[in-house]
C-alpha cells in the first residue's frame, strides 16, 4: 500500500497546525487502549466545544489546552464542565 497513514482523529479538527496534529496523533497512539476516548465521545465533546464562547481557534481560553488534545482522554475534562 502506498501513501501516507492520516491520523483518524486530525480530521475531527482539520485546522489544527501540522505539529500540534503529529502531536496529537503521537499522543493517542501512545495512550493505552482503556485510555482512549472513542471517535463518538470525542467528535460529541468537540462539538459542545465549537459553540462554546472560550473556544478560540482549537484552543480552549479557560485551560490554554488544544481542544482535541483533552477531548482525546476518557478522563479528559471540561474546564467549565461542559463535558466529562
Amino acid at each position: 500500500m502506498t501513501g501516507k497513514r492520516s491520523c483518524r482523529l486530525c480530521h475531527l479538527s482539520p485546522d489544527l497546525p501540522e505539529d500540534v496534529r503529529a502531536s496529537a496523533e503521537r499522543l493517542y497512539s501512545l495512550m493505552e487502549e482503556k485510555e482512549r476516548a472513542g471517535e463518538d465521545l470525542i467528535r460529541q465533546r468537540l462539538d459542545v466545544c465549537a459553540s462554546c464562547s472560550r473556544k478560540a481557534g482549537d484552543t480552549c481560553l479557560s485551560c490554554g489546552c488544544y481542544v482535541l488534545m483533552r477531548a482525546m482522554s476518557k478522563s479528559g475534562r471540561c474546564p467549565l464542565r461542559h463535558w466529562t
